[in-house]
């Protein structure tokens, strides 16, 4: 019995809430319109950062080349260049880590090699210091064609090296290099021609050490300080020009499916028992991926600021519109009282139609936000992101996650200054709001 009354004053507070609605009307709207202008600016805030870390994501995953978890030698990121020897994986320890990895094959989507050095990239007539990093031309192949990098970071993707895939896999001499570096060197397009060049290097003895390689295609390492700087080369053309078998490190792709950080730490614990200490870094970790970290971070910075600035104005157009609502209703607030219902009852109808207000604001904000994230998609706008070499599109990322997140903060959002004026607002003796004093 006393269920189903509460369940009756429930049904007619939220009726008695929403006829409220209508009776000041031009109040409703302006309140709701600051409420539907908050939340589509904050969906369209999330949806840029969701955008800007999904492409984050692939390129760190797939355009560098480290897959989502990279296993060295221990303080082999401090030391590698100093003692390439010392801190790299001979074959027997690559051996040992390859069986630890077939007890994963089932979470492994696949495993790339990894080998670098510093050297001299000449053509005959110019030379041209370089950063060249290895490549297995299969693994290569697999990373540019990812579906999730050619959704999210297609414009750090050249259309010529999703067309020349196959040449590296015809030949281990093939190099590939970025068109800053083809500039300097005055080498011809098409790069696919296989114009001739030479890589001098030091090996990991100290030696003195030349290969002939052969111009493939090209690539963009999409920032700008390193344009003129990155090469890809072959794995086996990497070892050849350092004169050695060993590698630097592991990459390691995982299925979509997988938890990276509990792979990590069941690989931490696998290779903790092998004979030589190891490292695993997942590809957002700052030790190895810095660039990630910093723009990650400042967007997540300059997000919760706007966050703020946005909150505090539509707590304040609701605290405002609800503080007149109760001066000009202080009567009608008494004859409430007056008539059985209790204060909080009376709270709870302001707090309801301030809810159902912010309720049919979130779902024009949705419609608004859909259209505005269409159209800004279609126009393909392109701009010039700092330090980003070449333009990208300015894209929105909006999804529903993202609408339900920000759905859930501008609700809490209208429940709390709803309820911080009610409480303030409502400690009149009952007299005086018959009265309509208000004193």
């Amino acid at each position: 019995m006393e269920l189903s009354k509460t369940m009756f004053m429930n049904r007619k507070m939220l009726k008695l809430a929403f006829l409220n609605l209508f009776r000041n009307k031009r109040r409703s709207l302006s309140t709701g319109m600051a409420i539907c202008v908050g939340f589509v600016g904050l969906n369209l805030l999330g949806a840029y950062i969701y955008r800007v870390k999904r492409a984050l994501d692939t390129t760190s995953v797939y355009s560098a080349l480290r897959g989502h978890v990279q296993i060295f030698k221990k303080d082999a990121l401090v030391n590698y260049a100093i003692r390439p020897e010392r801190y790299s994986l001979s074959p027997s320890e690559i051996s040992q880590v390859s069986d630890i990895l077939k007890v994963h094959a089932s979470e492994i989507e696949y495993i790339g090699r990894n080998l670098s050095g510093s050297g001299l990239l000449s053509n005959g007539s110019r030379s041209h210091p370089v950063l060249a990093f290895s490549y297995e031309a299969e693994v290569y192949a697999r990373s540019l064609m990812q579906p999730e990098l050619l959704k999210w970071a297609n414009d750090w993707v050249l259309p010529s090296q999703l067309e020349n895939i196959d040449i590296f896999k015809q030949s281990e001499d093939v190099i590939s290099i970025t068109p800053k570096i083809a500039d300097i060197m005055g080498f011809q397009y098409p790069l696919s021609s296989q114009e001739s060049a030479q890589i001098a290097a030091r090996t990991f003895t100290g030696d003195l050490n030349a290969v002939n390689v052969e111009l493939g295609a090209e690539h963009t390492t999409g920032l700008q300080y390193l344009e003129d700087t990155i090469i890809l080369v072959p794995l086996k053309k990497m070892q050849e020009l350092l004169a050695t078998e060993n590698i630097e490190s592991f990459s390691l792709y995982l299925k979509s499916s997988v938890s990276f950080t509990e792979l990590k730490k069941q690989l931490d614990r696998e290779l903790s028992q092998l004979s030589f200490p190891t490292e695993t870094y997942l590809y957002f970790d700052e030790k190895i991926n810095a660039m990630y970290v910093g723009t990650l971070g400042f967007l997540i910075v300059m997000g919760s600021f706007f966050v703020f600035l946005i909150g505090t104005a539509v707590s304040l157009t609701i605290v405002n519109s609800l503080t007149m609502g109760i001066i000009e209703r202080t009567k009608e607030i008494g004859t409430l009282r007056a008539v059985g219902f209790r204060q909080r009852d009376v709270a709870r109808i302001f707090v309801l139609e301030n809810i159902q207000l912010c309720l049919f604001s979130i779902v024009i904000g949705i419609v608004i936000t859909y259209f505005i994230a269409f159209i800004v998609n279609a126009l393909n706008i392109q701009f010039t992101p700092p330090a980003v070499s070449g333009k990208v599109q300015f894209k929105l990322g909006w999804n529903l996650f993202i609408a339900g997140v920000i759905t859930s903060l501008v609700l809490l959002l209208t429940w709390i200054s709803s309820i911080i004026v009610m409480r303030t607002k409502l400690k009149v003796k009952l007299i005086d709001l018959i009265n309509d004093s208000g004193a």
